[in-house]
């Protein structure tokens, strides 16, 4: 056995983790033609006389989904339940080593990869004073590997799970084993979020399930056969379970206050926090409050009616808040792991094939959307993998802006005009059928401005698009069914080892699963599983390029861009420290002085 020191992972850390922490040495600047940025370097802890108090209010587009961390793929949900739930370990947003959290170190692991022994921290308490031991760890896992809870999107890294027990009865010693090697095990299974098994199971249903049993039903799905494990599973999916606070409960610095549905969210101080000698949660209340027009949400922010949001619309950023002073407001720029892209339903007639994706891929004019739309604060990139990581093959090919390219492509696809309407068709299982389609989109102004341009550029092809918005919970519903067209859309990535299996592996198509645009390519599978049990990240490197050619050769979305996030926040916050990571600023150490505090408690 050995045990995992912290050091040993930052070798295998994306190389945005090395890039950014020396880019926070000095300033980084982007020139536009309109406006001179500057990417907001991290600050030094400025708590020297902090003091309890205030409100935080964060403005949201749309609801979270739910709160219960195990059954929610939601980014807006996650940003918020990260304050009520915690892992066993987790990335340090500074440093990026990996640190305990309810651990009290990184686990003891077995030379053959298979086994996680972990040793939990004994002072640990939920918000409502109960102990957290090792059976929340269990039942918490037993809940993802549970096939029929809404968990899919966590579940395929627990595809070569094995089981997890008490070490010699110990509630506080966890051993977790594996039937296969998987490099990014410590992260995947250290980094998931613990529920209460007291509160969600008080009457001990799952310790009905053994291991065995919950993988082979995992095979079967057969809900009759595995009736209460089906049963359970609705209760944990249930609305109910992820919005009421006697639920929503975690050992984490805040808990549940309340959630006005379509309105806010509000987390109150957890005044018996286990941990509040380290991690400080100065404010009072965090509240995420839903507006769902930017322009209003703007007006807002001048209006001190919210204190921080993540500004959509490059316009607001530039152009209308020039002079943010004026209204108790300041900016930030911030890097961030993410890419966008054009998701084609990969299923659908009109893009089955990859040859018409890779000429409407030629047909996007991203340079121009860049420029005019977001400012020139992006970079067109070509691959999922993160533009500035060790793992992005720059030697594969970049898809230009090339209309003439996009309609031979389509020639050769079998796509003309015949009957001279001006839109391309092509017989397709025996009928005669339009290039026609509809994009979705979930309220968001920028995405439209994007998707109405791409409109434009594909119908010089003569292909006709449509553009069709919905409100965020039914978006998102209809991607994951499948049930779309086409729509643009965004990845947000980690800054541990990329393992893209989630959002691109076949098995993950089924159900609700990441890879809701459909992707199918058996040699992609097969390099995605080798990435798994490859200990070696020279080698790791080597599979990953391989895999990257393949993407860009399927291009089974368009890739567009990444780009640094923007945001906007009230000037009577100190310690507001911006980090070079998914959901940047941790609200829970921004702390008012008195003389500035808004929210009287």
């Amino acid at each position: 056995m050995k045990k995992y020191n912290a050091k040993i992972f930052l070798v295998i850390l994306i190389a945005v983790v090395t890039l950014i922490s020396c880019g926070r040495k000095k300033e980084v600047t982007t020139e536009t033609d309109n406006a001179k940025f500057s990417l907001t370097p991290l600050a030094p802890p400025d708590v020297k006389d902090a003091v309890i108090g205030d409100w935080v209010v964060k403005q949201e587009m749309a609801d979270a989904e739910k709160l219960n961390p195990t059954v929610t793929n939601d980014a807006s949900a996650q940003g918020i339940y990260i304050y009520i739930f915690e892992p066993m370990m987790d990335i340090d947003r500074a440093t990026y080593e990996l640190k305990p959290v309810l651990a009290k170190s990184v686990p003891v692991v077995s030379d053959d990869h298979l086994t996680y022994t972990f040793d939990l921290r004994e002072d640990v308490t939920f918000s409502d004073g109960k102990p957290l031991t090792g059976e929340d760890v269990i039942f918490t896992i037993k809940c993802i590997i549970n096939p029929f809870t809404d968990a899919q999107s966590t579940r395929n890294y627990f595809a070569d799970f094995k089981s997890a027990e008490l070490v010699d009865g110990n509630k506080y010693k966890v051993r977790i084993s594996m039937s296969k090697p998987y490099f990014k095990t410590v992260y995947t299974i250290g980094n998931i979020a613990i529920t209460p098994k007291h509160i969600l199971d008080p009457e001990n249903v799952n310790d009905k399930f053994s291991w065995e049993e919950l993988s082979a039903a995992q095979k079967s799905l057969d809900s009759k056969k595995y009736a209460e494990m089906q049963k359970y599973a609705d209760f944990l999916n249930s609305q109910e379970v992820s919005r009421d606070p006697k639920y929503v409960i975690g050992s984490g610095p805040y808990k549940l206050e309340k959630w006005i549905t379509g309105q806010s969210i509000t987390l109150l101080r957890n005044d018996n926090y286990w941990n509040k000698k380290e991690i400080p949660n100065f404010p009072m209340k965090l509240v995420f409050k839903t507006i769902t027009d930017q322009n209003a949400a703007i007006v807002a922010a001048k209006n001190k009616e919210v204190d921080y949001m993540f500004v959509i619309q490059p316009i607001d950023f530039v152009e209308n808040v020039k002079a943010p002073e004026q209204f108790n407001l300041k900016k930030s720029l911030v890097t961030e792991p993410v890419y966008t892209y054009i998701a084609w339903n990969n299923k659908s007639p009109l893009f089955a094939d990859k040859k018409v994706r890779t000429a409407l891929s030629y047909a996007v004019d991203r340079q121009s959307i860049i420029n005019n739309i977001i400012y020139g604060l992006g970079t067109p990139v070509q691959s999922p993998v993160f533009i500035k990581s060790k793992y992005y093959n720059n030697n594969i090919k970049e898809i230009k802006y090339d209309p003439e390219k996009a309609k031979q492509m389509l020639a050769e696809a079998g796509w003309k005009d015949t009957d001279g309407d001006g839109i391309l068709d092509k017989v397709i299982d025996g009928k005669k059928t339009d290039f026609k389609f509809t994009f979705i989109n979930n309220n968001n102004p920028k995405r439209k401005k994007v998707m109405l341009i791409v409109i434009e550029n594909l119908k010089q092809l003569g292909i006709q698009a449509d553009l069709q918005e919905y409100e965020w919970s039914v978006y998102l519903d209809k991607t994951k069914k499948h049930e779309f067209d086409a729509c643009y859309a965004a990845w947000q990535l980690t800054v541990t080892p990329e393992d893209p299996y989630q959002i691109w592996h076949s098995s993950q198509s089924q159900g609700e699963g990441s890879n809701w645009i459909s992707y199918n390519n058996p040699e992609s599978d097969k390099l995605l599983e080798q990435n798994r049990i490859e200990f070696d990240d020279n080698k790791r490197i080597e599979i990953l390029n391989k895999w990257q050619e393949i993407i860009n050769e399927d291009q089974p979305v368009t890739f567009l861009w990444t780009e640094p996030s923007r945001y906007l926040y009230s000037d009577r916050f100190k310690n507001t420290r911006w980090y070079a990571y998914p959901d940047s600023p941790l609200l829970n150490e921004w702390w008012t002085p008195v003389s500035a505090q808004r929210y009287r408690n």
